[in-house]
């Protein structure tokens, strides 16, 4: 068998990118990820390196705004030691923002980059003007297409052709224009509720209870009735996105350009003008709440947000929240018709609400110091009753950890040998000698801001955390439970006209910051035992 070559092992990275598939482009003679990795490695193995890691996008890289995290990941193991070299098929599949990318790479002595393709490596200094003119003709070339991708969609949408995904209720023929779809039935539907005066809760509710599912196959939601609702597209016109709104399309004569397909019929255009008049406040919505009922004030529960549905299972991922339905706590989707809950419940607010506190006031009151419980409301109390001093312990902690994490980057530079030879280890040892530096004044000034236990002797006397939490509003007592509790699970009654009590909420204590249960000691064999 062939011995290896002594010597140190050469890494090289291999960037491999496709652009996005884009409609109407021309098709291009560009490798699939899979035929650039394999003439990578033949590379690679040819000259001697070592694979050390692939890195595989699918996106452009022109785009402004686009986040590479893959490319930004390969350039930075380069530059800081972690490869000896990276190597790209072609030096458009590099970067198209011009001679930026590869002049943080051409300026630093030692980094080695190589396209492929273009026969260009940075080890050649002849290459190094053309590997700069290559990255300006990338750019060019893309910012040209982008103009003329630019003037193609304007010219088509002065021409009334609809270039996206159809809106909901509609689709796109042939020659890109609208007509009515199979939900168009219920876009009628909503703007004729609307104009009669009802309310974009009460639209989404009956949507749902009838069965009909939104575009992404959830339920109606107030927000989407309304987006369709404010949607000039339903009137035929064409529209542009704005801020995330949609706003008519004006032509270079300021005129509005139909959408809408030959012998399509839009939204009544009376029908639109007195909805939109209901939502201006220009027209009384019909059924509105007597004066009396308006000037009322609505209450929050102190438990909203905390409640679960315990018949959706107690995974906060894939379970349901409990929220008010007239005088009740009860399972979110059942309030919203939908039927995806197993065994929805429910449970009266003010029982709930009652029955919560005196299980939190029993929970504070009676539970020893040194419970994990007790160490969470604490921290929490310092941020209800001193804000301004959690913030700066909390800024505090940050730099700690950054600090942490500076010592930790330079351990593992200096395990993959980044810091070679006796130079390498002296600017290993003298980095890492102020990083450290930099931990200990964190801490230190942690410690200068940080307090201990705060004192929460108000919330563990029986009579005076009562006290506490009567006088406070709904709000208040809200962020009170939130202090020890995660969450509650309301669970099903053991019978039609059960009394709710206690065992009817499971309650899920917080823990502190960090908190980890303590390991179970091993029994150690008493006498007579092996």
């Amino acid at each position: 068998m062939a011995r290896k070559p002594a010597g140190p092992v050469r890494y090289v990275d291999l960037l491999l990118r496709k652009s996005q598939v884009v409609r109407g482009t021309a098709a291009r003679d560009i490798l699939s990820l899979k035929a650039q990795e394999v003439k990578g490695r033949a590379w690679g193995k040819a000259n001697g390196y070592t694979i050390r890691r692939i890195f595989r996008e699918n996106l452009s890289a022109y785009k402004k705004g686009v986040a590479r995290p893959d490319f930004d990941e390969a350039v930075h193991a380069l530059l800081e030691g972690d490869s000896d070299c990276l190597w790209v098929y072609d030096s458009s599949r590099y970067s198209r923002q011009g001679a930026g990318d590869v002049l943080k790479i051409l300026d630093v002595p030692g980094k080695r980059l190589v396209f492929d393709l273009d026969r260009l490596d940075t080890e050649i200094p002849a290459d190094r003007v053309r590997i700069v003119g290559k990255a300006e003709d990338a750019r060019e070339y893309s910012r040209v297409l982008s103009e003329k991708v630019r003037d193609t969609k304007a010219t088509q949408r002065e021409e009334g052709k609809w270039l996206t995904m159809p809106p909901f209720g509609l689709k796109v023929t042939k020659k890109r224009k609208l007509k009515h779809g199979k939900m168009w039935p219920v876009v009628e539907r909503i703007h004729r509720e609307a104009a009669e005066g009802m309310s974009n809760r009460k639209i989404a509710l009956g949507l749902t209870a009838d069965g009909f599912r939104a575009t992404r196959g959830g339920p109606f939601r107030s927000n989407t009735v309304g987006k369709i609702l404010r949607n000039p597209v339903y009137l035929g016109w064409q529209v542009t996105v704005k801020n995330g709104h949609h706003q008519l399309y004006l032509n270079a004569k300021g005129k509005p350009v139909r959408v809408f397909a030959k012998g399509v019929e839009p939204i009544p255009q009376e029908v639109w003008d007195k909805h939109r008049k209901i939502a201006a406040g220009i027209d009384r919505r019909t059924n509105l709440p007597t004066v009396e009922e308006q000037e009322k004030p609505v209450e929050r529960s102190p438990a909203s947000g905390l409640m679960w549905c315990d018949g959706g299972g107690r995974d906060p991922k894939k379970g349901h929240n409990a929220t008010i339905h007239g005088s009740s706590f009860r399972c979110g989707p059942l309030n919203l018709g939908l039927t995806t809950c197993p065994d929805p419940v429910s449970g009266m607010r003010t029982t709930v609400e009652r029955v919560l506190g005196e299980e939190w006031h029993t929970k504070l009151t009676t539970t020893s110091l040194g419970d994990p419980v007790i160490l969470a409301v604490a921290e929490g109390w310092v941020a209800l009753a001193h804000p301004e001093e959690s913030q700066k312990e909390s800024e505090a902690r940050g730099q700690i950890k950054l600090a942490e994490e500076a010592v930790e980057r330079l351990d593992r530079l200096n395990a993959g040998g980044a810091y070679t030879g006796r130079d390498g280890e002296e600017t290993f040892i003298k980095l890492r000698r102020a990083a450290v530096e930099d931990v200990e004044s964190a801490r230190k000034d942690w410690e200068a801001v940080a307090k201990p236990m705060a004192d929460i002797s108000v919330l563990r006397d029986p009579e005076r955390c009562l006290e506490l939490w009567e006088s406070g509003d709904a709000h208040y007592r809200g962020q009170l439970l939130r202090l020890a509790i995660e969450r509650v699970y309301l669970l099903k009654a053991p019978y039609s006209g059960a009394r709710l009590k206690a065992d009817r909420l499971f309650i899920v204590w917080k823990k502190p910051r960090g908190w980890k249960p303590p390991k179970k000691q091993e029994e150690t064999p008493g006498a007579g035992e092996s």
